[in-house]
């Protein structure tokens, strides 16, 4: 077994929300976004989100297995993200791949998408 997955993702063209560009939107974003690492099985264990005005957003979230993080540019309706998990004591690259298309489908749904995965 490979030791981990990590998925890489340069979004261009992101169609945000206009929710997104409100603290109550970031908030939802927390919200959902922990109910998705719990659901596809991932412990959350502790994030920081920081908001830098319409749809500006650093964040980052540590997992048990590793983390994901996320960087916005409103201007340039671009986002990168990654999503690194660990398959130490179990294969997770399903669950990270699970968590990769839930934020580019539900949250930054862009136009494009230039994809790296990188085998650790």
């Amino acid at each position: 077994m490979k030791t981990g997955i990590h998925l890489i993702g340069d979004l261009y063209d992101c169609a945000y929300s206009p929710e997104l560009a409100t603290p109550q939107g970031i908030e939802k974003l927390k919200k959902n976004l922990s109910r998705k690492i719990k659901e596809v099985g991932l412990k959350d264990l502790g994030e920081v989100y920081h908001f830098f005005g319409p749809y500006a957003i650093t964040a980052v979230v540590c997992l048990a297995e590793s983390h994901i993080s996320f960087h916005t540019w409103a201007d340039e309706k671009y986002t990168s993200m990654d999503v690194f998990v660990c398959n130490y004591e179990r294969d997770n690259t399903p669950k990270a791949g699970q968590i990769f298309q839930y934020l580019i489908e539900e949250v930054f749904k862009p136009q494009k998408i230039k994809q790296q995965t990188l085998e650790r």
